[in-house]
């Protein structure tokens, strides 16, 4: 650590929120980074695998001399901007794949840089040979801004609202997406994105925050199936600053982690469950590899199971524990029921399996879809013929619910 404190966890940088346009339920996405705020740490501008405690924690050398280095798996973040000139990215393969053009503070850029690097860098990414798509999502109060392309498209959501760029994520390939922002996030355009990642076997994980509290509400975490991840430290204790809530499904290392810091062009050390969530999903990336005849359903399974909490039971601070990678990859998951764990979070979570079924089907009403390229109306609803706010295609009456034997 350097000489400076770090401030105090309940004292942590505080959310914004900001709303884009009018939608049928309030939809508001996030403004802040789920990560603790830094203390100085060097002044040179390299970052070793030495450097980050989780890389040993997880003996990640070890991995990568094995082969598992998440080669053939697609990523995608949906973060800050990825600065990808620094030194660790220089070899990754990285592709910006956001769809307005967004400018980034050198806050959000440093936040967005670092999860970026958790994943995928040549000297200290856990799964370095994974592709990994960006997709710049602004944090007004941190000074970003989106343009006017990026403005209101359909139901008054734009092109920076979660749900359309986790849409994006998935129309462009992604097999497994990274949140790490803060968020409180409502609305059917977002319970049917989640609905569509359930569907089509794609894995979200998800930070839980840094204010100490149950941040349920204020984490994508809160959704059916999202797999929302708490913090550890390298002694394998829960931290002081990790929230908690009901949609925790596991825990990692949140740091300490070494950063770049673009507003003062060093190297820091700061903490969050910000670099928890993305070591879960490099570690999914390296089960993906793995354990490529598996359906994402049986790695999650292989999650649970594998879990370090006793027994591996369920608790809203840790969920099922510790991720055991060492695990994920001896355990052959195509054993496992093919069956989401996380599909019912208890109270009430969403999507439920009904509406989950209701988007396979094919039954969910259009209007509510949000940039999805997958998805065709397969409904009685006639009137959906001719609205012009009607943007997926519509093949009325062909439901497999109505033909089901």
């Amino acid at each position: 650590m350097g000489p400076a404190p770090m401030v105090k966890p309940r004292r942590a940088c505080r959310k914004s929120r900001r709303a884009w346009g009018a939608s049928t339920a309030a939809l508001v996405i996030a403004a802040g980074l789920t990560a603790l705020p830094t203390t100085p740490a060097q002044a040179d501008n390299t970052i070793t695998a030495a450097d980050q405690a989780y890389f040993a924690y997880y003996h990640l050398d070890q991995a990568r001399a094995k082969g598992y280095t998440g080669k053939g798996v697609t990523i995608a973040i949906v973060d800050g901007e990825v600065d990808t000139t620094a030194p660790e990215l220089r070899e990754s393969d990285i592709h910006n794949k956001s769809t307005c053009e967004v400018t980034s503070s050198a806050s959000s850029k440093s936040h967005g840089t670092a999860v970026a690097s958790i994943l995928v860098s040549s000297v200290y990414g856990v799964a370095p040979e994974s592709s990994l798509l960006t997709y710049q999502i602004p944090a007004p109060s941190r000074g970003d801004s989106a343009s006017p392309s990026c403005a209101e498209t359909q139901n008054g959501l734009s092109k920076v609202s979660v749900p359309w760029l986790l849409n994006q994520a998935m129309n462009d390939g992604a097999q497994i997406v990274n949140f790490s922002a803060s968020s409180s996030l409502q609305g059917d355009e977002l319970k049917w994105t989640v609905a569509r990642a359930l569907t089509k076997g794609v894995i979200i994980t998800a930070a839980a925050g840094n204010e100490a509290t149950d941040e349920n509400s204020s984490s994508l975490s809160q959704w059916s199936g999202v797999v929302g991840v708490s913090a550890i430290g390298v002694d394998g204790n829960r931290q002081d600053y990790s929230s908690w809530g009901q949609g925790v499904a596991t825990t990692a290392v949140g740091g300490p982690v070494k950063t770049h810091d673009f507003a003062t062009n060093q190297i820091v050390e700061t903490s969050g469950t910000s670099f928890s969530s993305p070591i879960v999903a490099g570690v999914l990336a390296l089960a993906r590899q793995k354990w490529p005849n598996a359906t994402a359903n049986q790695l999650l399974q292989l999650l649970v199971k594998t879990g370090l909490n006793p027994d591996h039971t369920w608790n809203q601070y840790t969920g099922y524990g510790g991720i055991d990678p060492g695990a994920m990859l001896k355990t052959d998951p195509t054993t496992l029921p093919d069956v989401n764990p996380l599909a019912d979070k208890g109270n009430g979570s969403s999507p439920t399996p009904d509406e989950v079924q209701q988007y396979a089907d094919g039954v969910v009403n259009p209007l509510q879809i949000v940039n999805d390229n997958s998805y065709a109306y397969r409904g009685f609803d006639e009137s959906l013929i001719a609205d012009p706010m009607v943007t997926v295609p519509t093949h009325l009456g062909t439901s497999p619910r109505y033909h089901a034997k």
